[in-house]
């Protein structure tokens, strides 16, 4: 923003601080993983419409972005997302989903993810806007934890198959050059620039 390569946007970092403890995995995994229900509930009951008073905010444009562990909850968010009366995030960015990590694995329905929690189940189109990325070299980061489990490019690559044997078009995947990582500033700075993700319909949603 400040090279003038964005429109001026508010951004909000929410669920911890890293110069506290979010770089303990565990910590993450708590708000990530087991209790991503709840952090769901807080984020579209409460949070968004404490917000929405207090600035002028498009929620079709609103944009939940999450990497790692926070873009396995971003997966989880967008194909919960109908499940809500309010509906506070237009857009997902689902980076580098490490739907690998021990901390997911061993929740007792981490499998659901594979189907997307059952969305195309209760739901035949999507009027949220998703964005698929990571990092080209980030397999290699963390692959002796992958076991039988999808790498994050594997994880990816099969959550874009899902949404076109759908029929779902609302969504973009792009990988950067980079690692696991490494490739956020250019990828942020792409998606205030450019309409990286296309218009979705206002089918089948509240």
């Amino acid at each position: 923003m400040a090279n003038g390569k964005a429109n001026p946007y508010v951004m909000i970092t929410v669920g911890f601080e890293y110069d506290i403890d979010g770089w303990s995995n565990d910590n993450r995994a708590e708000i990530f993983c087991r209790n991503r229900k709840g952090f769901l509930d807080f984020l579209t009951d409460n949070m968004m419409p404490y917000l929405a008073d207090e600035y002028s905010l498009n929620f079709k444009e609103s944009v939940l972005f999450g990497h790692s562990q926070g873009g396995v909850f971003a997966h989880y968010a967008a194909f919960n997302s109908d499940l809500y009366e309010n509906q506070p995030f237009g857009k997902y960015i689902i980076g580098s989903p490490a739907f690998w990590t021990p901390y997911f694995t061993d929740q007792p329905d981490f499998e659901a993810y594979k189907n997307d929690y059952g969305y195309f189940e209760r739901r035949s189109t999507m009027n949220k806007e998703l964005f698929l990325t990571g990092g080209d070299d980030e397999d290699k980061d963390y692959e002796e934890y992958y076991g039988v489990n999808d790498s994050t490019l594997e994880g990816l690559l099969h959550l874009k198959e899902r949404l076109d044997s759908h029929g779902i078009t609302s969504y973009s995947y792009k990988i950067y050059e980079g690692n696991h990582y490494m490739y956020i500033p250019e990828m942020l700075i792409d998606f205030t620039e450019e309409k990286l993700i296309p218009d979705s319909s206002d089918e089948d949603m509240p």
